[in-house]
């Protein structure tokens, strides 16, 4: 008898500020892997200069062609995040059924502001909550080859079954996050080691089709 293929599980790893690699750091695996991933890439366009240094390069405009070394490469995606109550995974399995699926919509919405700290908090209730900044950094985990650091810009929640305390029971989850590139990185550890694996682990996959497809080239090439 075959026995049954295991998957990889996705997830999100957030690193509080300061965490990474091996500090305080939230892990939301996925119940369900989503089905698809349609990723979307821009070429942003790189700056020459502007004003009077602008024009001493005979640039004339701020701005070179798309295609240009200094521009960046922008990549945004979606994924669905699905729970279900009725299909909980045995992890999750000592949270109190009242609650329905809550505490997993919680801990996902959570990535969403600022980590907070002791800093953050009034001492004696009367004084003003100061303002968060940072934010958790985040890391798309997508299979052995692929960790991307990711910015959540958005979140689409529909909830469709509910208990007896208005808890949810059932919930898709569309989450839109953009990956961070190298400006990011400049000062964050996590943004740096995610990009540099993810870099190596795309040129080694591309090399290995090359590889293979090299020796066409005498049948494509008229020349």
């Amino acid at each position: 008898m075959t026995e049954p293929k295991s998957y990889l599980r996705g997830a999100f790893i957030a690193y509080e500020p300061g965490g990474y690699p091996s500090g305080a750091k939230r892990v939301l695996p996925f119940r369900f892997n989503p089905e698809t991933l349609a990723r979307a890439f821009q070429v942003e366009q790189g700056k020459s200069g502007s004003g009077t240094e602008g024009a001493k390069k005979g640039s004339g405009k701020g701005e070179q062609a798309a295609d240009a070394s200094s521009g960046t490469v922008k990549q945004t995606f979606t994924v669905q995040v699905r729970f279900d109550f009725d299909d909980r995974h045995e992890t999750a399995e000592g949270l109190a059924p009242e609650l329905g699926i809550l505490p997993e919509l919680s801990a996902l919405e959570g990535l969403l502001y600022p980590a907070e700290s002791a800093a953050d908090a009034s001492s004696d209730g009367k004084e003003a909550v100061k303002a968060r900044q940072q934010r958790p950094t985040v890391l798309f985990i997508w299979g052995k080859k692929r960790v991307l650091p990711v910015r959540i810009t958005g979140m689409n929640i529909n909830e469709t079954r509910f208990n007896a305390e208005l808890n949810p029971l059932r919930a898709e989850v569309d989450v839109q996050l953009e990956v961070l590139g190298e400006a990011d990185a400049k000062n964050d550890k996590a943004v740096q080691d995610a990009l540099a694996f993810t870099g190596a682990k795309r040129a080694e996959m591309a090399k290995q089709f090359l590889d293979t497809t090299a020796s066409q080239s005498t049948n494509i090439l008229p020349l």
